[in-house]
């Protein structure tokens, strides 16, 4: 079974500072009564395309992750800077339900694992008065790894 989900995501790169990026006081932000601190999680994505990448062309990505949000997603863009989330259980193979989807920016080509991203991630959430959740807060040390021909690896934090 699948469910969806909409979010906007906004990325912003960082400066490093030994292995805490530096961050402001959020708690002083105009709504924001607290911040909280969900610790450090480990994320171990694949990320499956096309050989000539045509999904992540047309900003689609499909995913395999164990961690946190353990499962297979597939990220549709929306217009403006949203995006539609697709998530389906963790599996050994792509749920149907998952590749009839990615047929349009496929083509009913061969899905592939194309890049492996694990990331360390440490996570806060920004609460208004009441202890609901305003926005979630994110940093991001990652490392990346081609799992195509000529393979490469690249270390980022955002």
């Amino acid at each position: 079974m699948s469910r969806t989900k909409r979010e906007t995501e906004r990325k912003y790169e960082v400066p490093p500072a030994d292995d805490t990026p530096w961050l402001p006081d959020l708690g002083e932000v105009d709504g924001v009564a607290s911040v909280v601190g969900n610790g450090l999680e480990e994320l171990d994505a694949v990320y499956y395309d096309t050989a000539d990448l045509r999904p992540a062309g047309a900003s689609a990505a499909l995913r395999r992750r164990t961690g946190g949000d353990a499962g297979r997603h597939l990220e549709l863009p929306l217009t403006g800077d949203g995006r539609e989330e697709v998530r389906a259980p963790l599996s050994d193979t792509v749920p149907a339900a998952l590749r009839d989807l990615t047929l349009s920016g496929s083509r009913g080509e061969e899905l592939r694992p194309v890049v492996r991203i694990r990331s360390r991630r440490s996570t806060r959430h920004l609460l208004d008065p009441e202890g609901a959740v305003l926005a979630e807060l994110s940093l991001d040390r990652v490392r990346a790894q081609s799992l195509s021909a000529g393979r490469t690896r690249a270390a980022h934090t955002s």
